[in-house]
């Protein structure tokens, strides 16, 4: 199966809305990767950076996603999309290098009419 890489520079707000999670094979088993890896998968919104459709994709990893949590912004390494097929079926499957958490980042300060920032201060001076 040839994998193919995610240009991650178009892509923006990367949102957990799934934790991440040990996959399993139907019995429950803990699926491993070939080196013997614990396998996770994590949900993750993600939008094209021009457009304000968002998708949510399963990503896989091999790494355990220390620190993400859900509703926490995420960031990804070495995103590949593969394509699948079984039994009729198809799809694409997404595997990263990692997932990791995001520091916070501070929101941005609302703008007045006039284009100044609103620092929610006043000058002091009474007004009339």
């Amino acid at each position: 199966m040839n994998s193919i890489p995610v240009d991650l520079s178009r892509l923006a707000g990367l949102i957990c809305i799934a934790a991440p999670e040990q996959r399993t094979t139907l019995d429950g088993a803990v699926r491993k990767d070939r080196d013997g890896n614990t396998l996770w998968v994590t949900g993750i919104a993600v939008r094209r950076a021009d457009s304000r459709r968002a998708s949510v994709i399963d990503v896989q990893t091999a790494a355990e996603p220390v620190g993400v949590v859900e509703g926490a912004a995420v960031g990804l390494t070495e995103l590949d999309a593969s394509m699948w097929e079984i039994d009729g079926r198809h799809g694409l499957s997404y595997r990263a290098a990692s997932v990791f958490a995001k520091p916070h980042a501070e929101p941005p300060r609302p703008v007045s009419t006039s284009g100044a920032a609103v620092s929610g201060r006043t000058s002091g001076k009474a007004e009339a």
